[in-house]
């Protein structure tokens, strides 16, 4: 009896190892973009989390009606890093807690498209006597909002 692998067995093996690679590449790279996608939506429910509540009780104690878009020098993100890490997925310069909106969303952090890949906005609703300040995630390829209250 013969203990070897025909080549047309060899062959075969090949091409279900080919099928399955390129099964797999598309997934593994999906994956990627979908991570910092991950890092964004767990850094946003952060926000919403601890640092606005933080930013609002601060607000509160300085007679500020719970306001943090009238908190001093909150137009920066080092203003923002005493409080918490920001990730790579968010562009530093364009952090701007002091556009955060009134009565609706504005936008007051945009993500790092050499980082993510794809766009996304961070937007706010400021905070009131009674209402801490909320953060939103969207994606704007679809227009998606992928953190909300609602």
């Amino acid at each position: 009896m013969k203990k070897s692998f025909t080549m047309l067995e060899l062959i075969f093996v090949i091409i279900i190892i080919g099928i399955i690679g390129a099964l797999a590449l598309p997934k593994y790279f999906g994956m990627h973009k979908s991570s910092h996608e991950t890092n964004l939506i767990a850094f946003v429910k952060t926000l919403n989390r601890t640092t606005g509540e933080d930013l609002w009780a601060r607000s509160i104690n300085e007679n500020k009606n719970g306001s943090i878009k009238n908190l001093e020098n909150n137009e920066n993100a080092l203003f923002l890093e005493k409080y918490i890490t920001l990730p790579p997925e968010i562009n530093k310069t364009s952090i701007n807690l002091s556009s955060c909106g009134d009565n609706s969303y504005s936008t007051v952090m945009i993500a790092n498209t050499n980082v993510t890949g794809e766009e996304y906005n961070i937007t706010c609703k400021d905070g009131t006597a009674r209402n801490a300040p909320y953060f939103r995630l969207i994606r704007i390829r679809d227009n998606k909002v992928l953190v909300s209250r609602d």
